[in-house]
């Protein structure tokens, strides 16, 4: 019972970081996405500085999680102080925001995952070779969970539904997913295809 209790806050913290990166790689910021990106932006913030309209003026340039103006318009339209605070609970509950003195950072977690989401963009930002890549996979029922896995990671990477368990990307798998996939014994049940055309309309 109290294994099965701690699978669930796994499984539950796991949706929690995905779907934080799920936002900010699909550029569609929630109010904890864009808090998350903020501190990583900044380094270290105060309540009050996230409550302040100059703070959009004051965001550096260049952040690869892609926290520009747009994203200062849909805060200023959307986030209600009341979200943002609760954001700032939700991160620090799942450990990957801290409060130091007055300020709110990073935990080692939230650098973890701030690093995780940098990798995913930068492999979306690349040069498309103009070659597609096919993923199939056959993975036993008893191995349901990994196998969600799978199929998110590829998804965050924009790859595309073909059938159940055939996915289509225009960009390769980042090492350290391939890596996730030895460690986790599935590589048998995965082939990755290399493709120069595919003659099907949603590509």
């Amino acid at each position: 019972m109290k294994k099965k209790v701690e699978n669930e806050k796994k499984i539950k913290k796991e949706n929690f970081k995905k779907a934080i990166a799920k936002s900010v790689l699909k550029n569609s910021l929630t109010a904890t996405a864009w808090v998350f990106s903020t501190v990583f932006e900044l380094g270290e913030i105060t309540i009050n500085s996230f409550l302040s309209p100059s703070l959009y003026a004051d965001l550096p340039s260049g952040n690869p999680f892609a926290v520009s103006g747009t994203v200062a318009n849909k805060r200023k339209s959307k986030f209600k102080e009341i979200t943002i605070r609760q954001s700032i609970r939700r991160l620090q509950k799942q450990g990957f925001v801290e409060k130091k003195g007055l300020k709110f950072v990073l935990t080692i977690k939230g650098q973890e995952l701030a690093r995780y989401i940098i990798g995913r963009k930068n492999v979306q930002m690349r040069k498309w070779d103009r070659k597609y890549r096919v993923v199939i996979f056959d993975i036993p029922e008893n191995k349901r969970k990994i196998r969600n896995w799978l199929r998110e990671e590829l998804y965050l990477l924009d790859y595309k539904k073909l059938q159940e368990s055939v996915l289509i990307g225009k960009y390769a798998l980042p090492d350290d997913l391939i890596e996730e996939i030895k460690k986790y014994k599935i590589g048998n049940y995965v082939n990755y295809l290399l493709v120069d055309k595919v003659y099907k309309n949603i590509v």
